[in-house]
């Protein structure tokens, strides 16, 4: 039993050096890519047990601490992959945005509305997959097929408009980027972020967008009615419904229709190769 215990504990030590690896990698590239102007200091633990999954970080500003939920991941309820996606995105709201806990999201809320606090977490979700794309040669079936995983982790007993909103505007937003910024290049700099509303689906089977350019914001309408929205909704409200491939696929299929845009040969293909 002992030995058990060391193997477990041993486990956990180096899943922790790795995420704090990845979190000082992060910090370089968003350094390098000029999303902060200056290196980023604080002292990052993994130490903070709670069965909340709406609470993964708590950051102490006075003693330059952060905090981290490792719940989901001791509890095997996700892989280590996935566990990066969320705590990138929620060191991307501490480190750039500067909305570290959940009294600054309330903040923000109360102050500009919620469609602000939407587009600041598509906007935390769209650099933490670019940043999995450079530095670690994820590509779009594989980023889909990680977050696969959200989809039990955190599920809601019923669809709430404002995060399957979040969802959507994710989904087209880092898709675009995958699908348009195919190399493994570093110079991207460019982006669009989509933040959707989804409440003329039900009125005139059509979906409103704003996208959000460096340059410009400007709105648009994407190509999707009430079966396609019904489908990805599926998709969203209960993973369990699908395998991986058919998630990735329904996915990929909306956002190559809403974007106007082919899904790329190579895409289809690692598509196929995934696991029934």
């Amino acid at each position: 039993m002992s030995d058990e215990i060391n193997e477990v504990n041993s486990s956990a030590g180096n899943e922790v050096e790795n995420l704090k690896n990845e979190i000082n990698q992060f910090i370089q590239w968003l350094f390098d890519k000029k999303i902060i102007q200056k290196s980023f200091y604080i002292e990052h633990t993994f130490d903070f047990p709670s069965d909340d999954k709406d609470s993964m970080m708590e950051v102490n500003i006075d003693k330059r601490r952060v905090s981290f939920n490792m719940h989901i991941l001791q509890c095997g309820k996700c892989s280590f992959d996935y566990f990066r996606i969320v705590v990138l995105h929620e060191f991307f709201h501490l480190a750039v945005q500067k909305v570290p806990n959940k009294d600054d999201a309330t903040k923000i809320k109360d102050d500009f509305g919620s469609e602000l606090m939407k587009l600041i977490d598509i906007e935390a979700d769209f650099y933490v997959a670019l940043y999995l794309k450079e530095k670690k040669g994820y590509t779009l079936v594989k980023y889909w097929e990680i977050y696969y995983e959200g989809g039990t982790v955190f599920a809601d007993k019923w669809i709430r408009a404002a995060k399957f909103e979040r969802f959507m505007g994710s989904l087209l937003s880092i898709s675009k980027m995958f699908i348009i910024y195919p190399e493994e290049e570093t110079n991207f700099t460019a982006c669009d972020l989509y933040l959707p509303t989804i409440s003329p689906i039900y009125t005139e089977d059509s979906l409103h967008i704003l996208v959000i350019r460096k340059e410009h914001i400007y709105f648009d309408e994407i190509v999707a009615n009430y079966q396609d929205f019904a489908k990805l909704k599926e998709c969203y409200k209960d993973v369990t419904n699908y395998s991986v491939k058919g998630y990735v696929k329904n996915l990929l299929e909306f956002s190559s229709k809403a974007l106007k845009m082919e899904i790329p040969k190579d895409v289809r293909d690692e598509i196929d190769e995934l696991k029934k």
